[in-house]
């Protein structure tokens, strides 16, 4: 966990991001979307901006824990289940920017 400068964090979170999907059924609401907002909202002159330091190495840190698995390979799920039950796909698709606006669509024709 080595401290980097502004310019270092620059180049080494593009490289990041390029390995972080983005879900396209989430559009808005995607957690790597925002992360890129963030990302260019504070590095707004590239590699020349001036952020903190430290607290841009700390995100790198996490963001790469998050990127390489690292946490789920050591603790390997027995199981793979959630709590309602239902599989990865159709909680993806329930969660997706199309369901949510059926759901509000429909609840429109319900009032």
């Amino acid at each position: 966990m080595a401290q980097r400068t502004a310019s270092q964090l620059y180049f080494d979170l593009i490289r990041l991001f390029k390995q972080w999907p983005i879900d396209k059924s989430k559009t808005g609401r995607d957690l790597g979307e925002c992360l890129r907002q963030q990302f260019s909202q504070a590095f707004i002159l590239g590699e020349n901006s001036q952020v903190d330091c430290n607290e841009w190495n700390r995100f790198y840190d996490n963001m790469k824990l998050l990127i390489s698995n690292d946490i789920k390979n050591c603790y390997p799920r027995e199981r793979n289940w959630t709590a309602s039950g239902l599989s990865r796909e159709h909680l993806h698709f329930l969660l997706s920017n199309k369901s949510l606006q059926a759901n509000k669509d429909f609840m429109k024709k319900m009032k």
